[in-house]
């Protein structure tokens, strides 16, 4: 009777939960290459939101960065020495539509503290669901990063099995010994090998040869699977709002193409775009000096309207 496979530990399927990373039973490759890719997509999302404030305050961009879009919130609000500051937090408590009203503030210079969200703080966020939850990057990075690294491991392992095999068929020892001695010579360049006629009728024989290449080519598919991780990455550059139809190089790729891009990547944003500026909206009206400002520069709702004006133009146009 075979023996069943045991699944993740509790502890690892509670990990998973929390990153999103689902299903459980199924995961990519685990591996420094995953975290390669993961720093790499990392990178590129960090460029879809410019941050703007008051240039008294000497806040840090690139951790507002990273508290909004890897942990999808952050908090601003006055420390108790009164001092106004952008601070990653947790959040807690439901109002009437079931949404956080408290912050808690964890740091280790200006210690622990908890804030009213509308009363003494204002947070910002992507997305937030129902109770003290919030969407972020994270499981989209994982996930893109785990597709590209197992791309990787299948380019490899088809690299390495990529090489071109021959067997030989010896009747004995000693011919055994001829063979490696003749591929020897072969495999080191020298231009021609010499080899008495019995090995020759060997390997060239009425009944067949001796010698069997097994043709690997057939079955080489690195140059389809790296072309599979640009769709990949342009897939993923599409999920966080960037646009990647017109560096797609195609042929005839038609403006309702370009459009239908578009309009999935403002889908993709829009969301996120709108709770952003609400937020920022909410900060400086509580905190005016604040002037925070977060703007997601590759979301140009004028493209698609450009885009179909185009199309209105070339379809007036006489045959």
């Amino acid at each position: 009777m075979a023996k069943k496979k045991k699944g993740p530990s509790k502890f690892l399927r509670a990990m998973y939960e929390a990153y999103g990373i689902e299903p459980t039973e199924v995961k990519g490759v685990l591996n420094c290459r995953t975290d390669f890719y993961w720093t790499q997509l990392q990178k590129i999302a960090m460029s879809i939101i410019d941050v703007e404030f008051n240039k008294e305050f000497r806040w840090d961009k690139d951790y507002i960065r990273e508290a909004l879009l890897l942990k999808g919130y952050f908090t601003v609000t006055e420390s108790e020495e009164g001092v106004l500051l952008p601070l990653k937090c947790g959040a807690t408590g439901v109002n009437v539509f079931n949404r956080a009203t408290t912050v808690v503030v964890a740091n280790p210079v200006i210690n622990s503290f908890n804030r009213t969200i509308g009363v003494d703080c204002e947070l910002v966020y992507l997305q937030q669901k129902q109770g003290s939850r919030f969407r972020s990057l994270s499981p989209i990075i994982t996930t893109f990063a785990q597709k590209l690294a197992n791309c990787d491991a299948a380019i490899d392992i088809n690299l390495f099995n990529s090489r071109t095999p021959f067997i030989f068929q010896a009747p004995n020892q000693q011919v055994s010994e001829s063979f490696k001695a003749m591929y020897d010579e072969i495999s080191q360049g020298e231009p021609a090998t010499f080899v008495d006629e019995s090995i020759g009728n060997l390997l060239q024989g009425s009944e067949g040869s001796n010698l069997i290449v097994l043709k690997a080519k057939e079955n080489f598919v690195a140059d389809v699977v790296q072309n599979e991780k640009m769709q990949i990455l342009n897939e993923y550059l599409t999920c966080i709002g960037i646009n990647t139809a017109n560096t797609t190089k195609r042929e005839r790729q038609i403006v309702d193409e370009v459009n239908a891009n578009n309009v999935e990547i403002m889908a993709n944003i829009k969301l996120w775009k709108q709770n952003v500026e609400e937020c920022c909206d909410r900060v400086n009206a509580m905190f005016p000096e604040a002037q925070l400002k977060i703007t997601f520069p590759y979301y140009k709702e004028e493209e698609i309207s450009q885009s179909t004006d185009e199309k209105e133009v070339n379809d007036n146009e006489p045959d």
